[in-house]
């Protein structure tokens, strides 16, 4: 029904700077589909719906002893290429290192749900969610920019499937009465899935003048 595309850059890419990754949701049915984009607290899990985006490091391992850059055996929090505040642990698929993962949230509170948040696909339109009115970039891809030469593995899950549609509401100035209704109504519109995108590797290396 829906499909959850990412694009890597061409060719190697320079350390020290962020790759440029895209984002696209697919509508893949023969029905109009509604979704939102990445909103205030999708990113980090605090409100549906949830895009979840992973770094991992090929083949590594905590016992290296190169700590340049994001090599030290730490998860970048935030993909700034740096040490973070997390351990670094091995990628579920044992691929290697997860070496960059969403920020922890300093405040629970996320920004209200918006009727013109919710929007239709129709069949076979594709859209970027991370672009549009309320739309937010996915800071772990638009941080990460890597000091030590390898392949990373870039990944992304969507997860749609709250308890309560409540959930997706937000934490604060959420409208009441009938407008709450109707923002509920739109919301039920939305299909529970968890959808994961087939990851994309990109190949950072050091620039020929260094």
């Amino acid at each position: 029904m829906i499909d959850l595309v990412l694009y890597g850059p061409r060719g190697p890419q320079p350390l020290g700077h962020p790759a440029a990754v895209r984002v696209e949701l697919r509508n893949t049915g023969t029905r109009e589909l509604w979704i939102a984009g990445v909103l205030d607290g999708s990113e980090n899990g605090l409100r549906f719906p949830r895009y979840r985006p992973t770094v991992t490091r090929s083949g590594d391992s905590d016992s290296d002893s190169d700590s340049d850059g994001d090599g030290d055996g730490h998860v970048d929090v935030g993909g700034t290429g740096g040490t973070g505040g997390g351990s670094a642990g091995a990628d579920a698929t044992g691929y290697g290192t997860v070496v960059a993962v969403p920020v922890p949230a300093e405040d629970p509170l996320v920004g209200p749900l918006r009727p013109a948040d919710l929007r239709a696909l129709m069949p076979g339109e594709s859209w970027d969610p991370t672009s549009g009115p309320g739309c937010l970039p996915l800071m772990t891809f638009a941080r990460f920019a890597p000091q030590r030469p390898g392949r990373y593995r870039y990944a992304l899950t969507l997860d749609t499937d709250a308890a309560r549609p409540e959930d997706w509401l937000g934490g604060f100035g959420v409208p009441a009465g009938a407008a709450r209704e109707d923002l509920l109504t739109l919301v039920g519109r939305v299909p529970r899935l968890r959808v994961v995108a087939d990851p994309v590797e990109v190949d950072f290396r050091r620039r020929l003048d260094q």
